[in-house]
């Protein structure tokens, strides 16, 4: 298929190309080979008499004609696959598909679904745990919820919930005079680690936590590490030791008494909650129902206070 002397196929692979920042990452999303997807692009970059990549070693780097090329063409591959889909379904309305990371998925969204699901009866959901901004590339996801600095190419992002950490634990752990008064108490207890792959170049949660205290002398590198922090509340929910616990995502555990906070004191984590949108999908009125049912339900969010 042709127009204006440019094949669709090479608009697709230096779409694809130039997202990944790779032809071989772009071959792999297309199902063709390398040299395919090459070809393409220098076909393409014949018929245009301009170069929209600079070719270093074994890495690409678009050029400024790339990159005024590179959204064009991805919001347009995005709003035709929306009308396809549209077209597809008939009169039925396309789901709204989503895609959380896994510990607010399971500790703050689907305790609340229902809620979204009850006053929202014509929007079906499709929900996708993941902790890859890449989604939004290779899966046409129309919404989504990350953590991190709120820097995704393509994507339009606004702040939901800031991140406190403070140590949480069971109940059971403080029973029998087993009281923590100050971070020495601490000391031969077991740390429940929550730290994502992510975040491993990092100073660790807890050691953000102890400097705070003025603790630092305190080892806490031990103990038990789960990398999420939905995994690290439930260990602590199960007695298995103290976590340094996420109050937005414990908020449910600790109104029910299944969590404790012994220590008033809290740091907030350098990486808050975003929503994050397709600039493609900014505008479709699911996603605008979908991102003002978070806003509001992040205002009702209660904290128990310390024990």
């Amino acid at each position: 298929m042709r127009r204006f002397g440019v094949h669709l196929n090479a608009l697709r692979a230096f779409e694809a190309a130039a997202r990944h920042c790779s032809f071989t990452l772009a071959a792999e999303e297309l199902c063709v080979s390398h040299s395919t997807v090459s070809h393409h692009i220098k076909g393409l970059e014949k018929t245009l008499g301009v170069d929209l990549f600079l070719r270093q070693n074994r890495t690409v780097v678009l050029t400024s004609s790339g990159e005024m090329l590179l959204p064009v063409l991805k919001n347009s591959f995005d709003r035709i696959s929306t009308t396809l889909e549209t077209i597809k379904n008939g009169d039925d309305q396309a789901p709204l598909r989503i895609t959380l990371t896994p510990s607010f998925a399971n500790k703050w969204f689907i305790p609340r679904l229902h809620r979204f699901t009850e006053a929202n009866e014509g929007i079906e959901v499709e929900l996708k745990q993941s902790l890859s901004s890449r989604d939004f590339e290779r899966t046409r996801f129309d919404v989504g919820v990350r953590f991190g600095l709120g820097e995704w190419p393509g994507l339009k992002t606004e702040l939901l919930l800031p991140i406190r950490m403070t140590p949480l634990c069971s109940p059971k752990v403080l029973q029998n005079g087993r009281t923590l008064e100050s971070p020495s108490d601490l000391v031969g207890r077991t740390f429940i680690h929550a730290d994502t792959d992510d975040a491993r170049d990092s100073q660790s949660e807890w050691q953000t936590w102890l400097d705070a205290m003025g603790s630092s002398d305190i080892d806490c590198r031990h103990g038990l590490s789960f990398q999420d922090p939905g995994l690290a509340l439930n260990a602590a929910r199960d007695g298995l030791g103290i976590a340094m616990g996420y109050l937005e995502l414990a908020a449910d555990d600790l109104e029910s008494g299944q969590l404790v906070r012994p220590f008033a004191a809290e740091v907030q984590h350098h990486w808050p909650y975003y929503i994050v949108v397709p600039e493609s999908k900014v505008d479709d009125p699911q996603v605008q129902i979908f991102c003002e049912w978070l806003r509001s339900e992040t205002k009702t969010l209660r904290y128990s206070p310390p024990s």
